[in-house]
């Protein structure tokens, strides 16, 4: 008789899981008990190929040397900014991407998209 294949746990997707805040990792200095796991709050979302970096002196010129700013904010990005960078290759201020994210949901258009690259019906 051949064997059940053995189940997987069914983990939520990452964008799902409670995040830890770094004041609640446990340390050697405190109890295990007293850290507690606290949900990410909803402008914590970041979808699955986006990056998040700070931004350099390159990335703040294009090829021709010309500033780039954020297309939500029209902001020029500066040295030192956050910013993510979608797989697309389009980048924003983290903080923008975020916010614009939070806004479609409440919209019911779903979020994790680019915004230049958006498409509505």
């Amino acid at each position: 008789m051949p064997r059940p294949a053995p189940q997987q746990p069914q983990h939520p997707p990452p964008d799902q899981q409670p995040a830890l805040e770094p004041s609640s990792v446990a340390t050697g200095s405190t109890p295990p008990a007293a850290a507690a796991v606290r949900p990410r709050a909803q402008s914590a979302f970041r979808p699955r190929g986006m990056a998040l970096y700070t931004a350099t002196e390159k990335d703040c010129l294009d090829s021709s040397g010309e500033t780039q700013e954020c297309v939500i904010c029209f902001e020029e990005f500066q040295p030192g900014d956050e910013l993510g960078r979608m797989e697309c290759l389009c980048k924003f201020h983290r903080a923008c991407i975020r916010g614009w994210w939070d806004v479609q949901a409440q919209k019911g258009r779903g979020r994790g998209g680019c915004p230049t690259h958006v498409h509505y019906d």
